[in-house]
């Protein structure tokens, strides 16, 4: 009896070394728990005062790029500006079309009260009129918000609570409260003026009235579009013909001093982008990783535009030098008092003009008056960055020319001479691949190189 109960004894205390290590560590597990974790009302208390000193902090204050909450890109985004100081007071700037009392478009500054409210998350609240923010909470519709969308009782569907989403060290993530739309709140990194200078300028240089439509390319060579980037709110499709497109989505983008902003992080196949900047070496802009870049369609600015562009004749071969002579003379028993002043391609000018050779000439001995004739050519885009040149046998003439050689009878067949001499396939380059002044076409089959001006 007596050796059972020492075995019995040994089993227990083996079983107890045996546990030993752990009632240690869930002892130890427990006392780290009773000194580390807060309760949630104090994280928040915390995280409220963290994220108000980072505010106050920014020396050049933030850029809030803000958008509206409507399921459709009804609006563009938007720069506002704001300077946080410690005692819950804001300053913010703008310059946007929906700014009252007379100061559309214009820059205005604005100060009122904002606070940090502790609810189930932090909320950054803007609850005060302030003359930049609060026009597009205003449940009243006013300026230039389409009546289609925006009724008065709704407004533009804006915010000025904003849920803390993200707190990253150079940007704070929010997302409306209400309406739900994306905010960011990014360290300015110069003036407000400054940045708004800057954003003019780099939003002119890579869309214009004349290229305002943009390839959209990703790593596996899918080929997308973007129409109308210009305005802030534009098509996102697979066709520029919006009667074939099978996709077809409205974004709404900000643009920076580098590029632009879309509201949500967007898919392309495999690939996603949010921020598109502009590439070191200009010929277009990169997402944050650069599997998806975005292209003007220069290309089809070239073939398209109705500009009239004129071709450089340092680079003449000798037989477009004689044809561009023999032109000059027939234009001569016209009028002698004409002469050629360069051929170029584009839009003819007067009535029944076309698009194609053009010849420009001076009407005067002085030099001081022009006037165009032109014969039409057939210009495609085989592929990106070449252009096909054509001129077929029934190609139409403008009125012009017409008149013209009812004496000068041998122009417009030299002028088709002279269109023969380019008929091939070119590769494209250009000087700037946002708004192109010179263009060179080196023949990649047929044709002779040129340059256009």
């Amino acid at each position: 009896m007596m050796r059972t109960m020492m075995k019995k004894t040994q089993l227990y205390k083996l079983m107890f070394l045996a546990m030993l290590p752990a009632f240690v560590l869930t002892s130890c597990r427990f006392e780290d728990d009773d000194y580390f974790e807060e309760s949630a009302a104090l994280r928040i208390e915390h995280s409220a005062k963290a994220t108000q000193d980072k505010l106050v902090a920014a020396p050049n204050g933030w850029v809030m790029q803000y958008f509206c909450g409507t399921d459709i890109a009804v609006f563009e985004g938007f720069n506002l500006f704001a300077r946080f100081d410690a005692n819950n007071k804001v300053t913010m700037a703008g310059n946007h079309r929906f700014l009252r009392n007379g100061n559309k478009n214009k820059y205005t500054e604005a100060s009122s009260p904002y606070v940090m409210l502790m609810e189930d998350g932090l909320v950054l609240a803007f609850n005060v009129w302030n003359d930049i923010l609060t026009p597009f909470t205003d449940p009243v519709s006013y300026g230039d918000a389409p009546d289609r969308i925006v009724k008065d009782g709704e407004g533009m569907h804006g915010d000025h609570n904003f849920v803390v989403m993200a707190n990253n060290e150079d940007e704070i993530i929010l997302r409306g409260e209400r309406h739900s739309a994306e905010v960011r709140l990014v360290k300015c990194d110069r003036s407000w003026t400054d940045y708004i200078a800057d954003t003019e300028a780099l939003k002119n240089s890579i869309t214009n009235s004349s290229i305002n439509d943009y390839y959209v390319v990703n790593a596996d060579k899918d080929t997308l579009y973007f129409q109308s980037l210009r305005n802030g709110r534009f098509l996102y499709t697979d066709n520029l013909d919006k009667t074939k497109s099978v996709k077809l989505d409205s974004l709404s983008c900000v643009f920076t001093p580098t590029g632009f902003r879309v509201e949500h992080e967007t898919k392309m196949g495999n690939y996603k982008f949010h921020e598109l900047k502009l590439a070191d070496d200009k010929t277009c802009l990169k997402n944050e990783d650069g599997t998806v870049k975005v292209i003007a369609r220069w290309d089809a600015f070239i073939v398209n535009h109705t500009a009239l562009w004129k071709m450089d004749q340092t680079l003449f071969t000798s037989e477009q030098t004689a044809l561009y002579n023999q032109i000059d003379a027939e234009l001569k028993k016209h009028n002698n008092t004409w002469s050629l002043e360069s051929i170029g391609i584009g839009k003819s000018s007067g009535s029944n003009s076309i698009v194609g050779l053009v010849l420009t000439f001076y009407t005067n001995t002085a030099k001081t008056k022009t006037n165009t004739a032109g014969i039409a050519l057939d210009m495609t885009l085989p592929a990106y960055g070449q252009m096909a040149v054509d001129c077929p046998a029934d190609a139409k003439t403008d009125k012009n020319m017409e008149t013209i050689k009812k004496k000068a009878t041998e122009l417009e067949q030299l002028c088709r001479n002279f269109a023969a001499l380019l008929k091939g396939t070119y590769d494209m380059s250009v000087d700037d691949y946002f708004l192109p002044t010179t263009a060179t076409f080196a023949p990649a089959q047929g044709g002779t190189k040129f340059k256009l001006n």
